[in-house]
């Protein structure tokens, strides 16, 4: 027993010397910041589309950053590209007759994986959503199923099926394969099918994205890793504007990619104890694709908290260098920065936009919903940004001064998570989703 007290006694002397040498000043400098955005956010990128020569220009230099500071690739991983399939289904064609009525096309809409589909009455599953039932969860329900059905609905419903219709024109993409099924939504007032026809074709096509994913190994606690990260990609180039058609999303999310970029330039210099990882996602703005992928693919019992960096271009409105984070009462981690920046008389603030959902709108969501301490920090008012998801986000539009200093303020609050001195609370487990199999 004396023995294990000693031990102990001993680790905690060794956390608290190993924490002194982290807690120096971080000194990351606006030239460097500058460098990375330069390049990041310029008009030869092209606005990172995924799928684009811009994204992948984007990763290549990531992946040169990470290779200058002898980072390792994730377990099981060949290099810091961490590559998926993404499967993308688009309805081509869609004719339908009902009672021997031909329906017209904006009444009608498909969703599925289905090369083709040629149905007859007694060939497919048909439900009818009345006046007074619940479109938006009968199709939740046939989504968790999984199965091919028509559905037939009441035009009390047009509003709502003018939303589903918009949505699935725009296609469906998994990065899973589903069973193989469609649905096919039919707006009419038909209680009763005496005859049914419905011929469809749904394109199919699939593309290689990939994640950024460097690892620098702790010492004492290497199995257990703290994340910093951000997303890569962005919206890539308008089609339906003249003048500056050119995404760049210096802001968003630009700025976090740099961020993720210099806490790795600025830790590979560290004695650190835990395990980092310095990661950037593609397809955060096609719905959390990316990091969906990632928190599949690692052990999350073994991140102890995550720090995504969405937006920290502008001043807040807490004053400029100041930020403030997604989830504040999700989890102990706000507790654990905001401690560490006590010296330095700066704080971590609580999200001011709550209403805007955005703790689950980010790629932090992918593993908070997981259980990890999974947060985004960001300086942005987004209530009234006017540069969020346009053209004029750029970089012309951004203090990298004030970006800098929370940068700086960020590696400062991290010291006692990288020295495993600190681990925060796991954030409690949302109620499990339904299986998405169709849309």
């Amino acid at each position: 027993m004396f023995n294990l007290y000693y031990q102990q006694a001993c680790l905690m002397v060794l956390l608290a010397s190993f924490s002194g040498l982290l807690q120096a000043s971080p000194n990351i400098e606006t030239e460097q910041v500058k460098i990375d955005m330069q390049f990041l956010a310029d008009d030869a990128r092209n606005g990172r589309a995924i799928g684009s020569a811009g994204i992948t220009e984007t990763e290549d230099y990531i992946a040169e950053q990470f290779a200058k500071l002898n980072l390792q690739a994730l377990v099981g991983q060949s290099s810091f590209k961490q590559q998926f399939q993404l499967h993308s289904y688009q309805g081509e064609q869609l004719s339908v007759s009902v009672n021997n009525q031909v329906i017209s096309n904006e009444q009608l809409t498909i969703v599925g994986n289905l090369a083709s589909v040629d149905w007859q009455l007694q060939s497919v599953a048909r439900v009818f959503v009345g006046r007074d039932d619940d479109l938006k969860a009968t199709l939740a329900q046939l989504n968790s199923a999984g199965k091919s059905s028509v559905v037939i609905i009441n035009p009390a419903h047009q509003e709502l099926f003018a939303r589903y219709k918009s949505k699935f024109e725009r296609g469906i993409s998994f990065v899973e394969q589903k069973p193989a099924a469609a649905l096919v939504l039919v707006m009419s007032e038909q209680t009763e099918l005496t005859q049914l026809s419905v011929k469809a074709s749904i394109k199919h096509s699939q593309q290689t994205l990939t994640n950024m994913v460097a690892v620098l190994p702790g010492k004492s606690l290497a199995d257990e890793f703290i994340i910093f990260s951000a997303h890569h990609d962005h919206l890539g180039i308008a089609s339906n504007k003249s003048g500056d058609i050119i995404y760049n999303g210096a802001n968003d999310d630009a700025s976090g990619v740099s961020a993720v970029l210099n806490l790795a330039r600025h830790f590979s210099k560290q004695d650190n104890q835990r395990s980092i990882m310095f990661v950037t996602f593609t397809a955060e703005e096609s719905g959390l694709i990316g990091s969906n992928y990632f928190a599949k693919k690692v052990a999350t019992d073994n991140i102890k908290a995550m720090i995504n960096i969405e937006l920290i271009g502008k001043p807040s409105k807490f004053g400029t260098g100041t930020f403030w984070m997604t989830g504040f009462e999700r989890s102990t981690l706000a507790n654990i920065l905001n401690n560490n920046l006590k010296s330095s008389q700066r704080q971590v603030y609580a999200d001011p936009y709550e209403k805007y959902n955005l703790f689950y709108r980010s790629d932090n969501a992918s593993l908070a919903k997981l259980g990890v301490p999974a947060h985004s920090i960001s300086s942005t008012q987004i209530d009234n940004d006017k540069d969020y998801h346009q053209v004029s986000d750029e970089l012309d539009n951004l203090d990298l001064e004030q970006m800098t200093t929370i940068i700086n303020a960020i590696a400062e609050a991290s010291t006692s998570l990288i020295t495993g001195a600190d681990t925060p609370a796991r954030i409690k487990l949302p109620a499990p989703s339904k299986d998405r199999l169709l849309f």
